[in-house]
């Protein structure tokens, strides 16, 4: 199976060495330039255009440059029938959103876009005890992120990469869209949308440093955060319900169930896990659709398409300062 990844960045490096270590080593890279060094020192082969790509015969496409790029990857792939996996989001504005959509319009391959939160064994007991309603139902729930984007990667100056700049599809609200995920994992589409962005000018960036959100449901209201300030990795889930609550703290590696008038029950996994195993379980996933032939599955393309649509509802309602219905 021969494996073409677009962007050597560190995605692009993370899903080489994930795909190299499950055994698959006919992989080659596209990169803007040729470059020797990382050839050697990744042990794949690097090109620098799509019509250099079209001469090797492709299985699957993996999608790891910024987000305003996306669709000429799209376009390569229906153009060679090559499966898809894409790095979230699927694109950053209306306009190539309907592009997206006509390009992948008779798509019949796979595709998958990349949340792999929702891998974690912690997100999926949250899943299974909502599911369950052991807690009654739900009538709120609050989903943070915040990171110091400089943070992110050190060697590089953070005011040049993609989650700074508007024009690769950069900002909070597209490049944290792992919670915007779970909330629909966890309860559906939202009836109305509301959210505050802002630049408070500490990063000196031209995108959103900023957002808070909130998704009104019939029976339920959730609100989300996200910034890109907080100099100390935060990232933590809060679900109330009829008969308790349930705690997610991403550095705890535990589920708390608040039960009333009961104990309060923790769910834990081992304080060793390898985030990195989240990245693995998601392309063996992809993989598995691959085999079975599964076009539709939670992650495919109208999934992609969905969640996009909320997050470009988010800059919506932002930008116009109202409740946006769905």
């Amino acid at each position: 199976m021969n494996i073409l990844i677009t962007g050597g960045g560190s995605i692009g490096k993370r899903h080489l060495k994930n795909l190299q270590q499950l055994g698959y080593l006919n992989i080659w890279v596209l990169k803007r330039q040729p470059d020797s060094t990382f050839e050697n020192e990744h042990r794949v082969k690097v090109i620098t255009s799509f019509e250099e790509a079209v001469g090797i015969p492709f299985d699957i496409l993996i999608v790891g440059t910024p987000t305003s790029l996306h669709n000429e990857s799209l376009q390569f792939a229906v153009e060679q029938g090559l499966h898809v996996f894409m790095e979230k989001p699927l694109i950053d504005n209306q306009v190539g959103l309907a592009q997206a959509k006509k390009i992948l319009k008779n798509f019949e391959g796979i595709f998958f876009i990349g949340f792999m939160l929702r891998f974690h064994p912690l997100v999926q007991k949250i899943k299974n005890i909502l599911h369950s309603q052991e807690l009654g139902s739900v009538y709120s729930a609050r989903f943070e992120f915040g990171s110091y984007l400089p943070y992110w990667h050190p060697w590089e100056d953070y005011k040049i990469s993609y989650a700074s700049r508007k024009e690769l599809g950069g900002g909070v609200i597209n490049t944290i869209t792992h919670e915007l995920d779970l909330i629909q994992y966890f309860f559906g589409t939202p009836d109305s949308i509301y959210c505050e962005a802002c630049n408070l000018q500490r990063l000196d960036i031209e995108v959103e440093e900023l957002a808070e959100a909130i998704f009104n449901y019939n029976d339920k209201t959730i609100t989300l955060h996200l910034d890109y300030l907080q100099k100390d990795y935060d990232r933590n889930i809060k679900i109330l319900c009829e008969n308790g609550k349930i705690i997610w703290n991403w550095h705890d590696n535990e589920v708390k169930v608040y039960i009333h008038k009961e104990e309060s029950v923790t769910y834990s996994i081992n304080e060793t896990f390898d985030v990195n195993q989240l990245y693995i379980d998601e392309l063996q996933d992809f993989l598995q659709r691959i085999q079975n032939i599964e076009t539709k599955h939670p992650l495919d393309f109208d999934h992609a398409v969905q969640n996009t649509e909320l997050m470009l509802l988010m800059h919506q309602s932002a930008s116009e300062g109202k409740k946006i219905h769905l």
